[in-house]
């Protein structure tokens, strides 16, 4: 009891006795001794620990005894050697907050100024504070006293002996008080707890008492700030118990620490009290009104701390209105926020908020704009110029934030100031996964010190890291030696177009930047349309109706048919040569629709890049999971951002796809900008040798063209797809054309590898980087298809489902029928469904249901004599279960399992739609999307629904029959069984013929122009809805439909 202060034996019976009348005395008692404990801390870590009891018991769990409370999980489940270590409260807060975090983050709308902290938070690594403060506040105390023996306490220092060391005046007047070092986004004190570490030994090795230097260190050196109070208060409480660690009565007089949250001021801020003067709090009042948006971002106007303090002191010993003296604790606080934010430091070290502008609230991006236009495309970058802002001349600045600004054009002018006026001591290039809760490549970081001196005298050391997938691998590699690039000079990345942070390229590489003419002057790159709705203007080819449907068409031909949609360059996953070509576009009437809505959305009536629609030019995927993405695109397309474009002269286009397809130009392109986004400004900046300038005979890319055209016409995804390729040999046996095709696609596929290998020497030699790349291919860089059986039996399937639609033919290549009136004269080896209603059940009702068809089909596209074997080829491709025929297998995949499949091909956008009474799965029938019309529900509910209906009574009947003379349990079972299935299913159909007599009377018709999105949902109730088809999705999509009607 002596440690807690008030807490005597008196107190302690008075206690128990109220405890004796709780109904839980444990738990009475067990919430004021903890309140107690609070009371007492809060005399030493008063940051942390609140005097004022009261409000906070109320804000106490309940039941902190139980076996599942916070309390006894605490304990249970962290082991106990955690409790040890300092920060593991602020462990503890991360997981916390990482909850909301999360559904900030995904909301992806603006963030709110409460939700910023949330949105911002990020534990980091402890190696990588530990590099980041040895190689900023150690590397100045080395620079500034080079006999010191600190380097022998960093490991994760990166010794540049080019740089100079004790020479610098200024610095070797250096004494350990002089260093400060602060974290203006400290969160819970990670960076600072290290820093106290380092700071220890600085004093220690200069001579001082070990027992004063925890204090010596909380008073002169170490400064924090965060727009989070919590997170604010734990940094304090993480120092203290780092200086407790090495003096443990400092909680006895503890210092007034230099770490605090950075508060909002308002109206009541500033008391009417005499002693006060308005004129000199008023600035600091006004200039803080947006601390919880912008943090340590505000720069405080100019101010008399001693003159404001005396003030204070004033007030708080006044006895003229004793209310006023409330006031100081937080003008204190105001005080002390704009005191740290107006000084400067030797060292800023930071591991900054990350959010892009998107999310920036109205304050913060004002804000941002104005003061940070070099920056203003993330907070880290922001935080970078502020930590450059913060630090004195001579100073450190060191963070961890993306590596975008590295690279992207948005933060050119910011590399460029940066390179000219201040040099990059060293940077750890981390790449993805630096951060072990973030998995994936889209947070791709890098760290890095920076000093405030001329680069002219310095170089940097840099430490490549980036091909290595986990946060424990690029530590031990960092500590290996390994991937080390020493003595940059950063004069360099000036030859690099944008001035990127390219530390890894070699002297050949800057020679051909420094001295070759850029591929915008032989085939100027440009970006594309943007139509401000592509859910309004931008379709799949496959939804729309075929005869509006214009391709290979010039700029001067376009309007001479009556045409609306047109070929659309989009981008899309990764892909060489030739290919994703899915989007259409509605360009009708010159773009009029597209033009009219670009204008009321405040765009300009013309379009980008409009001079070169509709010629034959070279695209790629602007965003990519991997690699450059570079495709031929014949004459009559449209482009966009996402499949931006170039356009050479017809007499090289060859020449500059193989040029685009090469490792050499991708080589180039990482250089530029390794990032997931091909930007078109990077491709313009390609260099261009003498082979590219002018004309030659390059078959090479010719053939990969092609080869890669074909493999995209293989699939029913391509508007020019013929036929399947298992139907395009003259043979019986479906395993003999899979063999065939195997054999085809596998000759293809090598033919390609060895035409790449080919390009990529061709333009090694060409460029004299023979000693720094490879020909080679691997086979995962090879992006058409290989034969796959499953894969193919199931297109197969697809493409016998359009042969019964109508879709296609067996007596012709090609699409057949896609919006054209329907003409059965096309099929008549194997007939088409005369409405396009196929019906799908667990059992053979129908004579014309899917299996019979598909039986049908195979008969006719193979030949009777080889049925059986074929359909026991695919009933095995497909994988049998144990006793399951081949007709059975097939059956349920058209039931369970064809649907989803037709969904992921034709990418959420299905054109043989599934009509389907439930989950039961009384009855089921595909519909074709372009034969449909205001007669078919009526069709499919008198045909096939009330008929199922008439044919389920018969079989609940025999059900009953067979239950009635069931003779043993087993038997009486299963038929019980089947009685209850089949009941089921006849109240589900009962249901959904209702549903069906509904929307058939309204006899609903269909403008395919206005998409899958919006037509399906008019169904909506009647037709597939699952996880991988959602009807809210749809319905999103679509919304610009419903806001027309």
């Amino acid at each position: 009891m002596g440690d807690l202060p008030g807490l005597d034996l008196d107190t302690l019976n008075e206690w128990r006795s109220f405890a004796s009348r709780d109904p839980n005395p444990d738990e009475f008692l067990y919430r004021r001794l903890l309140m107690a404990q609070c009371k007492a801390l809060a005399e030493g870590i008063p940051a942390l620990f609140d005097t004022r009891q009261n409000y906070q018991a109320l804000f106490l769990p309940g039941n902190l005894l139980n076996q599942d409370s916070i309390v006894r999980r605490l304990v249970k489940e962290i082991p106990e050697e955690d409790w040890q270590d300092i920060e593991v409260v602020g462990w503890l807060y991360q997981f916390y907050i990482s909850e909301r975090k999360d559904e900030v983050i995904g909301a992806k709308s603006k963030v709110s100024a409460a939700d910023i902290p949330a949105a911002t938070q990020l534990f980091t690594p402890h190696w990588i504070v530990r590099y980041m403060v040895e190689n900023s506040l150690g590397g100045l105390w080395l620079e500034a006293h080079p006999e010191s023996k600190l380097r022998e306490h960093m490991p994760y220092y990166l010794e540049n002996p080019n740089n100079s060391s004790g020479e610098n005046e200024d610095l070797r007047s250096l004494t350990p008080q002089d260093l400060t070092a602060i974290d203006p986004a400290c969160g819970s004190g990670h960076i600072l707890v290290y820093a106290f570490d380092l700071l220890f030994e600085i004093y220690k090795e200069q001579g001082y008492l070990e027992r004063d230097i925890p204090a010596l260190i909380l008073t002169h050196n170490l400064y924090g700030l965060d727009i989070d109070e919590r997170a604010a208060q734990l940094a304090s409480f993480a120092v203290l118990m780092k200086a407790r660690a090495k003096n443990s009565r400092i909680l006895r007089q503890p210092p007034a620490l230099n770490i605090t949250a950075v508060r909002p001021t308002h109206s009541q801020t500033l008391p009417p009290a005499a002693e006060l003067k308005a004129e000199d709090w008023e600035p600091l009042v006004e200039a803080f009104k947006n601390a919880d948006n912008l943090g340590s971002l505000i720069t405080p106007p100019p101010f008399d701390a001693q003159k404001l303090k005396a003030q204070l002191e004033k007030l708080e010993n006044s006895d003229r209105n004793p209310l006023f003296r409330e006031y100081v604790p937080a003008l204190r606080g105001l005080l002390l926020q704009a005191e740290l934010l107006s000084k400067q430091y030797w060292v800023v070290v930071a591991n900054p908020p990350y959010m892009g502008s998107g999310s920036f609230n109205d304050v913060v991006k004002k804000f941002v704009n104005t003061n940070y236009q070099n920056s203003k495309s993330d907070l880290f970058a922001v935080f970078m110029e502020l930590g450059i802002k913060m630090a004195v001349d001579t100073g450190f600045m060191a963070t961890i934030n993306q590596q975008s600004w590295m690279f992207l054009s948005s933060y050119e002018n910011l590399r460029k100031e940066l390179l000219t006026k201040y040099t990059i001591e060293s940077m750890v290039h981390l790449g993805a996964r630096a951060f072990p809760e973030i998995g994936g490549e889209v947070v791709q970081s890098t760290t890095f010190v920076l000093s405030k001196q001329s680069p002219q005298d310095r170089t940097g050391n840099y430490v490549r890291l980036v091909n290595y997938n986990s946060a424990e691998s690029k530590e031990k590699k960092y500590l290996s030696g390994e991937h080390r690039y020493f003595g940059v000079n950063q004069a360099d990345f000036a030859k690099i177009p944008g001035s990127t942070i390219a530390y890894w390229a070699s002297n050949r590489v800057l020679e051909i930047f420094g001295q070759a003419e850029n591929i915008k002057k032989y085939a100027q790159p440009c970006v594309g349309l943007f139509t401000c709705n592509n859910q309004r203007f931008l379709r799949f080819w496959y939804e729309i109706n075929i005869k509006l449907f214009g391709i290979n068409l010039s700029k001067e031909t376009v309007n001479s048919f009556c045409l609306k949609w047109f070929p659309y360059n989009k981008g899309g996953e990764f892909r060489k040569w030739y290919g994703n070509n899915d989007y259409v576009v509605n360009y009708q009437n010159n773009g009029r629709e597209i033009r009219k809505y670009r204008v009321e959305s405040g765009q300009s009536y013309s379009l980008p890049g409009e001079a070169f629609y509709f010629q034959e030019g070279i695209t790629w995927s602007f965003v990519s999971s991997s690699y450059f993405g570079v495709r031929y695109s014949g004459k009559g397309f449209i482009f966009d951002v996402g499949g931006s474009s170039a356009f050479p002269n017809e007499d090289i286009i060859n020449s500059f796809t193989g040029f685009l397809c090469s490792n050499v130009a991708f080589e180039f392109m990482k250089i530029m900008n390794p990032t997931l986004n091909f930007q078109v400004g990077n491709v313009a900046n390609l260099p261009v040798i003498e082979s590219l300038k002018k004309p030659i005979n390059y078959e090479l890319a010719g053939q990969a063209i092609n080869i890669s055209c074909q493999d995209w016409d293989n699939f029913e995804t391509s508007w020019d797809f013929p036929t399947h390729p298992l139907l395009r040999h003259n043979t019986k046996h479906l395993s003999e054309a899979f063999t065939i095709w195997q054999d085809k696609s596998e000759y293809a596929f090598r033919e390609l590898q060895r035409l790449e290998e080919e390009n990529n020497r061709y333009w090694i030699e060409a460029y004299g980087l023979q000693d720094e790349l490879t020909p080679e291919v691997p086979d995962d860089q090879i992006t058409i298809r290989r034969a796959d059986l499953d894969r193919d039996i199931r297109s197969l399937i697809s493409y016998a489902v359009g042969c019964m639609m109508g879709r296609y033919s067996l007596d012709k290549p090609r699409l057949i029928h896609a919006g054209q009136p329907f003409d059965p004269t096309l099929h008549q080896s194997f007939p088409a469904s005369s409405n396009a209603i196929i019906p799908i059940t667990d059992q053979a009702y129908f004579d014309d249901d899917i299996v019979t068809r598909f039986i049908e089909f195979l008969r006719v596209a193979y030949s009777p004599e080889t049925l059986t074997e074929n359909l026991n080829f695919i009933a095995n491709a497909l994988k049998l279960k144990n006793g399951e025929s081949a007709q059975e297998r097939i059956r349920r995949y058209f039931v369970q399992e064809f649907i989803s499949d037709h969904i992921q091909t034709y990418k959420k956008r299905p054109i043989y739609w599934l009509f389907t009474s439930g989950k039961k799965r009384a009855f089921g029938a595909l519909v074709y999307l372009h034969r449909y019309n205001e007669d078919t529900l009526a069709r499919i509910r008198t045909d096939y629904v009330l008929e199922l209906q008439v044919k389920l009574d018969g079989e609940i009947a025999r059900a009953q029959q067979q239950l009635d003379n069931a003779s043993s349990s087993a038997a009486k079972k299963a038929a019980t069984n089947r009685l209850k299935e089949l009941q089921a299913q006849q109240l589900e159909l009962r249901d959904y013929q209702a549903k069906l007599q509904t929307l058939a009377d309204a006899r609903i018709t269909l403008n395919l122009d206005d998409g899958v999105a919006y037509n399906y949902t008019r169904f909506k109730g009647l037709v597939y809805e699952g996880s991988d088809l959602k009807m809210a999705d749809l319905e999103k999509a679509s919304q610009w439909k419903r806001e027309l009607l």
